[in-house]
Formats: structure tokens, C-alpha cells, sequence
């Protein structure tokens, strides 16, 4: 019975794909999934599916540090992180938290980083990791000239700029160097020519101005500095997912797509990824942006995240403009979706009915979502290609033919594939302790594809495969009413006989 349905797995996975895609991509826009490469950084970029920003907390900074510094988490935003909050984020959908975080009203002469605010930010990080999200923690606002510390990209500058950079990431690297791999760092926020009157936001792709080639050169090495000061930390971090962004983090010509933009050297293979911000009205004004990203960098196997995005900030209210919003903001990350990139919708807790100039879906206070539709349509059309139902404790993993993590269970699981009769290949797995019954996934045009979710056993054959063709599939456990999380290196790969 259970090889002959395999043996018929074709005819029956179009029923399935049918359910499982539903269930991932809403339809906004008329779009398509475009065919993308298949690698470990294009998997765990897919797996941080739709993200939230932290804004105007850890990343607020003043003139002077007030007595108490830890009091600057809430002169922007009104609030202080809770761990009530940061469960709201997960349990609206959202699968990456970023945390910005300006450093430079927390340091001494020597850039050395107050405990009292490290510790702080450890602590709303590892709430963001208890719920299994995907976190990002960067340098954002230190591009101000201050009597602090900072860095800008300006050739006057370049020395202590290349020391700030180091000097803060050797830190920051240090205090998180035993995390998982769902810690990300993005090394800085939106590098340019800060208070330049003719240049900081802008100059002519056309005909660079020296000032700028400089600039767009410095910021090559201060994209290199950190990625260096995390590698030599060790630890999880020599081989720990890198964010890598442009002139004023465009993600265009001027920025990650300038002809003078280059990604660093890194000793890890495969573990950059290309970074941008993007506002605007919609993907249908301006789909070129995400199209160009996709031509440079993932339709080449490089994985991309749009770390800020929201619509047009003069003026847009989204209290007041709901359904529009849903649709153009269900596009956009359905269209970023459908071309590997993840994106993070900006939030700075300033909004609400009839204000404008506000990007506001989660009150930090409350802790409530305030404009469910659209984080709802947002979240859908962000999600993964292999939407993680169930617990939020994500599975540990490892390389090789096969993998072994703890799943939302607390058992060992191991998967294991091989090929030893023409066309086919057999799946094995051990007994997951209070597992009702097991489910088998097939990789296929872009997304992870139910095969059957009612096995009991813990092995199964697939047929009617193709000689010498390398295949990839996934098994979960349903535990406790519960399917086991499935992550980027729950992959197992076999080649047909």
C-alpha cells in the first residue's frame, strides 16, 4: 500500500502542491515564483520569511547620554521592549525581529561598550531567540559626527571610522559568539556622507564626484573591517550569517548595484548577504528595484533581505488607508518573496488614526497589533516556501547526508537518504519519541511540497524519479498536536540510481 501510493506520488502531489501553496503565497499580484538557485544561504533567507523592525529603541541616542543610559531605549518610541511584545511579533506571523542599535552614547573614549547597555540588549535578544525568531542586530545611528564615537565615510575620517567599526564589532561579536545561527549582524545601517547638503542621500551614477568614489570605497572597507572582527571572534561566528549594504543602503545604482560596490572577502562561504532599504507606493511603480536585486544577486545564488521597507513616507497614513495598504503591501513582499528576498517591515510605534509621517502596526505599550489586515497580508506574503506550522523552538542541525537537531519534542532526529534501486530512493528516520505519525516533503519549483503527512513508519520509498537527478526532501514529526519546525538545514539530498 504505502509504495504504491510513492509509486503514484506524482499524480497525487498536484492535489497537494494545490493545499500547501494556498496555504504559503496569497495571490496580490499577478506574479510567479522565478527560478532560483538552491543553496544553504538562499534556504535560511527563505526561512526568515517576513521580519519586523524594533525602531526607534536601542537604536535612539541624544546630544549627551542622560544619567541613566538605559533610560534611551524609550525617548523615540515612547516605551520599553517587553518580553510580552516580542511574543506579539511572533505570534502575529512575523518570523525575523531587526534590532537596531546605536552604540556611540554608550561608549568610552576607547569605544569601549557599557555593560549596563549590552547586557540590555542581550536580554531583549535572548527573548526574541526563546520565541525561535530570526534576529538581527546591527550599528545603526553612529554615522553623526558626536563627541562619542562614530564613523562616516568621508576620507578625513577614514582612520577612526575603520577603528569604531572594528572596535565595536569585536565586541558585539564577542558577548554573542555561542549563539545559533538565527543571530544575524549587519555591520552597519545606512553608511553615507552624513550632513553633506549635496551628497548624503544622493549623487549622479553618472558622473561620481571624487567625494562620493572615496566614499563608496571607505564604506568597501568598512563592510570588510567587520566582516573580519566577527570571522576572527570565533565561535558560531565564523561561519554566522553577514547583512552587506551600500551607499545609504539603496538598492539601487547608487547603492548595493553601484558599479563601485563589491562584496567583502570572507573566510565562510556562502554566508553574506546582500543588503538594501526600500520606501515607496508599491511594487507596481517600481518593481525595477526588486528586479534589479534579483538579477544581481539572487538569481545568482546570493540571498537578499530589504532590512527597512514601508510606503511612502510623506504622508501615507496606513490607520487610515487599510485596504489600499493591504494590496500594495501584500504585492511587494508577495513580488519579494516570489525572487528570494526576505523583507522587514519598519516600525517606529508612531502612528494611528488620522497621523501621518508613521510607520506603526504593533503598539509598543499594549503589545497589540493595531492594524491586523495589514500585518496579516504582510506576514502571508512574506512567509517561507515551507511555512513552519506548530512550535516556535526551531531545530539545532548539521552537515552532511543527513541531519540531527532537537525538534519541538526534545528528541534526537535524524534523517538519512539513499538510492540503491534504479529510480528510486528510501528516506529513514528514527522514532520520535510521542510522534503520532510523520510527514515527507519533495523540493520542487521553489518550494518544499507535501508528499503524505499520514506515515507511521519511520521509513518510505519514493518512485518514479529520474536517473541521476539529485533530489531534496524533508521529514517533520507531528508531536503533541504538533508538527515539528522544519529549518534551512533540515535538508536531506539523494541522487537517483
Amino acid at each position: 500500500m504505502m509504495n504504491r501510493f510513492f509509486r503514484k506520488a506524482a499524480g497525487i502531489l498536484a492535489a497537494a502542491v494545490m493545499a500547501v501553496s494556498a496555504a504559503v503565497i496569497p495571490a496580490y499580484a499577478a506574479d510567479s515564483r522565478q527560478k532560483l538557485p538552491e543553496n544553504d544561504a538562499m534556504a535560511f533567507v527563505d526561512g526568515m520569511g517576513a521580519g519586523w523592525n524594533l525602531g526607534n529603541a536601542f537604536d535612539a541616542w541624544a546630544a549627551r547620554t542622560p544619567a541613566d543610559e538605559l533610560n534611551l531605549e524609550t525617548t523615540w518610541c515612547g516605551a520599553k521592549t517587553t518580553k510580552e511584545l516580542i511574543k506579539t511579533v511572533k505570534s502575529a506571523g512575523f518570523n525575523t525581529i531587526r534590532i537596531p542599535v546605536s552604540w556611540h552614547n554608550h561608549v568610552d573614549k576607547d569605544y569601549n561598550i557599557s555593560s549596563k547597555w549590552m547586557d540590555r540588549v542581550k536580554e531583549v535578544v535572548d527573548w526574541c531567540m526563546d520565541e525561535g525568531l530570526y534576529v538581527i542586530i546591527n550599528i545603526h545611528h553612529d554615522n553623526d559626527k558626536n563627541e562619542y564615537g562614530y564613523y562616516r565615510p568621508g576620507k578625513s575620517e577614514e582612520t577612526r571610522s575603520v577603528k569604531y567599526i572594528k572596535k565595536i564589532w569585536e565586541q558585539v561579536a564577542e558577548t554573542f559568539r555561542d549563539y545559533g545561527e538565527k543571530l544575524v549582524f549587519q555591520g552597519m545601517n545606512e553608511p553615507r556622507l552624513t550632513g553633506d547638503p549635496n551628497y548624503e542621500w544622493w549623487y549622479n551614477k553618472d558622473n561620481v564626484p571624487q567625494t562620493v568614489k572615496d566614499a563608496l570605497e571607505i564604506i568597501n572597507e568598512l563592510n570588510q573591517t567587520f566582516v573580519d572582527a566577527v570571522r576572527a571572534s570565533g565561535g558560531n561566528n565564523a561561519d554566522r550569517y553577514l547583512l552587506i549594504v551600500g551607499y545609504a543602503a539603496k538598492p539601487d545604482q547608487l547603492g548595493i548595484l553601484s558599479q563601485y560596490f563589491r562584496m567583502p572577502k570572507d573566510s565562510a562561504k556562502g554566508r553574506l548577504i546582500a543588503d538594501a532599504h526600500y520606501y515607496g507606493i508599491g511594487v507596481k511603480t517600481s518593481p525595477a528595484v526588486i528586479d534589479g536585486l534579483y538579477k544581481a544577486y539572487s538569481s545568482k545564488g546570493i540571498p537578499v533581505v530589504i532590512s527597512e521597507y514601508g510606503l511612502n513616507e510623506n504622508g501615507y497614513k496606513y490607520s487610515d488607508n487599510t485596504e489600499t495598504a493591504v494590496q500594495r503591501m501584500g504585492d511587494f513582499f508577495s513580488y519579494a518573496r516570489n525572487r528570494g528576498i526576505s523583507v522587514i517591515v519598519w516600525d517606529n510605534n508612531y502612528g494611528g488614526k488620522g497621523i501621518s509621517t508613521s510607520h506603526k502596526f504593533i503598539d509598543r505599550k499594549t503589545a497589540k497589533v493595531i492594524t491586523p489586515e495589514i500585518v496579516s497580508a504582510i506576514t502571508k506574503a512574506g512567509a517561507p516556501a515551507l511555512a513552519s506550522s506548530g512550535s516556535t523552538k526551531t531545530a539545532a542541525s548539521a552537515t552532511g547526508s543527513g541531519y540531527t537537531g532537537t525538534n519541538s519534542s526534545g528528541a534526537a532526529f535524524r534523517v538519512t537518504a539513499a538510492s540503491t534501486v534504479a529510480k528510486k530512493a528510501t528516506l529513514s528516520w528514527n522514532k520520535v519519541s510521542g510522534a503520532a505519525k510523520y510527514a515527507v516533503y519533495q523540493y520542487k519549483d521553489g518550494k518544499y511540497k507535501l508528499l503524505s503527512d499520514k506515515l507511521t513508519k519511520t521509513s518510505v520509498t519514493i518512485g518514479g524519479l529520474t536517473s541521476g537527478t539529485q533530489y531534496k526532501f524533508l521529514v517533520r514529526a507531528y508531536v503533541n498536536g504538533k508538527w515539528t519546525v522544519a529549518t534551512s538545514k533540515e535538508i536531506v539530498r539523494v541522487t537517483s540510481k
